[in-house]
């Protein structure tokens, strides 16, 4: 089974603490939503909990079956909707899927099926320089789950979607937690419901 345990984390800048003492236990089958306002540190939060920077303090612990995970592991396992995944807007739709199966070493048959999911089959061949804040939105959606990750990281994941959009996060977050773990990062308070549990960073640091 999939664990994500923090004990005491915290994170700083120089002198200025975004957050500290974070203890928390994430189980498959379960979604954590982090909420804050703007500077509260939530996408801090998720960088650390993907391994792409270091707590000031404390630990982040991947299990599966009481198993402690290396960091190469913990990367191939999760798919991420952050800014450090944003996709190259030189390439078409279709080559940023390429890149990202070619990165996880799987094979590209299902990239037409997850551009169609989130609809942008029409636009596969695009620019991505040419797409709206949305359509971007749905492509880094789908290079985050072409390689079937068990746990799924987002960061205002409906921030630029229309209705049908939020339906389709609403959708794809159901279907993970079923396998996984999701931890969705937001300041809406219509996210709250994707997950059982929540922190609220802000309050004091």
């Amino acid at each position: 089974m999939l664990v994500l345990k923090c004990t005491n984390l915290g994170k700083a800048f120089g002198r200025r603490w975004l957050f500290r003492q974070l203890s928390f236990t994430v189980t498959r089958g379960t979604g954590l939503v982090i909420l804050g306002p703007n500077g509260s540190g939530k996408t801090t939060l998720l960088r650390l909990l993907c391994g792409l920077v270091k707590p000031t303090k404390g630990q982040v612990i991947w299990e599966i079956n009481g198993i402690k995970l290396k960091p190469n592991q913990v990367r191939s396992l999760i798919g991420a909707v952050l800014p450090d995944c944003e996709p190259y807007e030189e390439l078409t739709a279709q080559e940023n899927m390429e890149l990202v199966a070619d990165l996880h070493g799987i094979n590209r048959n299902s990239i037409g099926e997850w551009l169609e999911r989130v609809g942008l089959s029409h636009a596969k061949r695009q620019l991505v320089r040419e797409f709206s804040s949305g359509m971007k939105l749905r492509l880094k959606l789908a290079m985050a789950f072409v390689h079937e990750p068990i746990a799924l990281l987002l960061d205002e994941p409906t921030a630029m979607l229309d209705e049908q959009g939020r339906q389709l996060v609403s959708e794809l977050i159901a279907e993970k937690k079923r396998k996984g773990i999701v931890i969705v990062a937001t300041n809406d308070e219509r996210d709250v419901s994707y997950g059982e549990q929540q922190i609220v960073l802000g309050k004091n640091r």
